[in-house]
């Protein structure tokens, strides 16, 4: 029995068929990376992997590109590579992978794909990620930065946002108050941890600022055996990805430094605020968890002009809004304020009238 001319495919088990074995079968040339694999995407000019194979990842059977954002299904996927109609994508899939019609006959394979020219790309090397339950036992509001939100914000808040970034307190140079900012990204995979040490006196004129020197936990856990020696860790992901999924509906506000994610999350908790880790790191690769959200961007003052530009061409995956909030409330010859500084000055501020009256 046929309907229209066409043979009655086993809809279920092409279906079925492993999107990464079809890939494979397509002649796609596919790279590991992290958990999945990635390829270059068919549907737009792709020229670095942006393509993402989730094989039966949590009941899942698909791909997607985080560059472009199309998604599609393993027959969706032999359709474009074939450049075929929906029951020829079927008919294919049906011979290479020996699935019978309902009726019960079966195909030859009558012909192959041609193989994509892709750009060369290197394999990816296996990175290491740091087990959560290291994280979690650094997570307290004892270090620098703590302490200094602790005399300007409710204690109970601060305790929320050390719990909500995973902030932690680490001893380090004969100091015990160091800083932990995790990279922790959307699917919940610790990337690195930084540290940094912060001037927590009230009356020092460097209060709430660190010495700008950052040192990478990973790094330091592998040379001293507490990881694999020759761990590689991926480029860190923005700081505070992980609470995208958390909070799925909510603006996200992007901005340079941990510490302006953190002291932003204390003024405004109807926002989500996330960090690049520094000005050069606003690239389409760390972006890509932002696909399809609200996002306001507030650079650094001297970095204004560099952002407005690089987000210029990053439109395509979220809805930006660049802020010149630092442009219009920081010094003309304080190049280096940002939204921390505005939101801490002003706290001194009132805590120095209410110390007044």
């Amino acid at each position: 029995m046929k309907t229209n001319g066409h043979p009655q495919y086993d809809k279920q088990r092409i279906y079925d068929i492993s999107i990464l074995e079809a890939a494979r079968h397509l002649g796609l040339s596919l790279h590991r990376s992290g958990v999945n694999h990635v390829a270059v995407c068919p549907w737009h000019d792709d020229s670095h992997p942006s393509l993402v194979f989730y094989h039966r990842t949590s009941g899942m059977n698909h791909c997607h590109c985080y560059a472009c954002g199309h998604h599609d299904t393993v027959v969706g996927l032999a359709m474009k590579v074939l450049n075929t109609d929906y029951p020829g994508a079927c008919q294919w899939l049906s011979a290479e992978f020996g699935i019978p019609t309902l009726e019960g006959n079966t195909f030859r394979p009558f012909y192959r794909p041609v193989q994509p020219k892709v750009p060369a790309v290197e394999e990816e090397p296996d990175y290491t990620y740091i087990p959560m339950e290291m994280v979690s036992e650094l997570v307290s509001v004892e270090n620098g930065l703590c302490r200094c939100l602790m005399q300007l914000f409710h204690p109970e808040a601060v305790k929320w946002v050390t719990e909500e970034y995973c902030i932690g307190c680490y001893s380090f140079n004969n100091l015990d108050d160091y800083t932990v900012f995790p990279s922790i990204d959307v699917e919940g995979h610790v990337r690195n941890l930084k540290i940094q040490h912060y001037d927590s006196n009230l009356d020092s004129p460097a209060f709430a600022h660190s010495d700008q020197t950052a040192y990478w936990l990973g790094k330091m856990w592998a040379h001293d055996g507490k990881l694999p020696r020759r761990a590689v860790f991926r480029a860190a992901c923005l700081f505070g990805e992980h609470l995208l999924a958390k909070y799925p509906t909510q603006t996200v506000v992007l901005v340079e430094s941990p510490k302006n994610a953190v002291v932003g999350a204390l003024a405004n908790k109807d926002l989500l605020w996330l960090a690049t880790g520094n000005k050069t790191s606003l690239q389409r690769k760390n972006l890509m968890a932002l696909q399809g959200r609200n996002v306001i961007v507030i650079p650094d003052r001297d970095a204004i002009d560099l952002w407005k530009e690089s987000i210029a061409a990053l439109s395509d995956i979220a809805n930006f809004t660049v802020s010149p909030f630092c442009m219009n409330t920081g010094k003309a010859d304080d190049l280096h304020y940002d939204v921390a500084d505005y939101i801490i000055g002003q706290r001194l501020k009132a805590l120095q009238v209410t110390t007044l009256v």
